[in-house]
């Protein structure tokens, strides 16, 4: 096989990588890699792989042929400071942040990984100088930085998540989402099977996903449409047939088109990126027949705080998740309203290194 073979190889891989069959896509790219190891983009996209798949010390090994291949990389300089980040290697993931930035003086992403390195360790004063600077280079804050100088406690908190940031962020994950380990989704439904007053309901999941909880409430449903601002997790939703309707949007601008429409709203996983939860609930109430549930998950505050904030777990900032305490939850949805039914603490989810995460399961009835 000649180069032209291996193009091709590769980019078959590159379309398996796409759908998520990482173990074809990396079959792909090492035979691509056989064919003609001199190309610095084929050890890089198979690093990438590497990475979905765990394998992140041979992830390092592949970014690191890429660089001996085109030493001013800075793509590739960047995801290996990733992987030595994710391998606890934080004087290397440094190191390689530092390098990309040379390679890329200004480049967001790089600003924002040192930021991350740096508050970390504790300077927060050159963790908040390199969020600026990746805001500078991303205004639209497609990274989360904002939240993160919130965090930090050097810039007001946004009133909820950038759409950029959620764009990149569920983009990236859409092909792995129901993988995750994460409760959100049952904790909804089984809220809405023991709050319905019937059986049939027509229904809407707002934030949608990839259709984990539509696929568990579609037998209650008389009709099920599902919301969400990411075209790549709504692509997977609509590849499980579970839903009457499936749109593109933000909620609140969704929910204002549709005025009384649904016996029952739901949200998992969803809220925990708006600081100011009042628009949603407006909506929420305005799109509610009469007597109708609004059920959705949130992330608690620590104690002492009876408001909303940036959470402070910094893996759930980083993903540009708030949290809210049952006291603000009650005051916006008074009102707004809606009477409370049920204010539960929860286990929404495990951690990446199996630590249960704190949730709050809120039932919320219309009048």
């Amino acid at each position: 096989m000649g180069t032209q073979d291996a193009i091709t190889l590769h980019a078959m891989g590159a379309e398996a990588y796409r759908a998520g069959r990482l173990a074809e896509a990396a079959a792909l790219i090492e035979q691509a890699i056989a064919a003609d190891g001199r190309m610095p983009d084929f050890h890089y996209n198979l690093g990438i792989v590497l990475k979905a798949q765990g394998k992140l010390r041979d992830a390092a090994a592949s970014y690191q042929r890429a660089i001996a291949l085109k030493p001013d990389y800075g793509d590739a300089h960047n995801n290996l400071g990733s992987v030595w980040k994710a391998l606890g290697q934080t004087d290397k993931a440094r190191a390689s942040f530092e390098e990309a930035l040379r390679c890329r003086p200004g480049h967001a992403g790089s600003h924002y990984n040192l930021g991350i390195i740096c508050a970390g360790s504790g300077d927060a004063q050159r963790a908040a100088s390199h969020f600026r600077h990746c805001l500078d280079a991303d205004p639209d804050d497609s990274h989360g930085a904002r939240i993160l100088l919130a965090q930090l406690g050097v810039g007001p908190a946004p009133l909820q998540t950038p759409p950029a940031h959620l764009l990149k962020l569920y983009g990236a994950r859409a092909q792995f989402w129901d993988t995750e380990i994460y409760f959100g989704a049952r904790l909804v439904a089984d809220a809405l099977q023991a709050h319905a007053a019937r059986d049939v309901l027509d229904i809407l999941d707002i934030g949608c996903g990839t259709g984990l909880l539509g696929a568990i409430v579609r037998p209650l449903a008389a009709r099920l449409d599902g919301v969400d601002l990411s075209p790549a997790m709504l692509e997977k939703a609509i590849a499980k047939g579970v839903y009457d309707g499936l749109y593109q949007g933000e909620l609140a601008g969704f929910l204002s088109g549709r005025p009384r429409g649904y016996d029952a709203i739901l949200g998992a996983a969803t809220l925990i990126h708006f600081g100011d939860l009042t628009p949603i609930f407006q909506a929420a109430a305005a799109g509610l027949r009469d007597r109708g549930l609004f059920i959705f998950t949130l992330f608690p505050t620590v104690a002492g705080t009876d408001d909303f904030a940036v959470a402070a777990n910094p893996g759930l900032a980083q993903s540009g998740c708030f949290a809210h305490s049952p006291g603000y939850v009650r005051r916006v949805a008074a009102a707004s309203g809606f009477a409370v039914e049920a204010l539960e603490d929860v286990i929404h989810e495990h951690d990446p290194d199996g630590n249960p995460v704190p949730g709050l399961l809120n039932v919320l009835r219309a009048p």
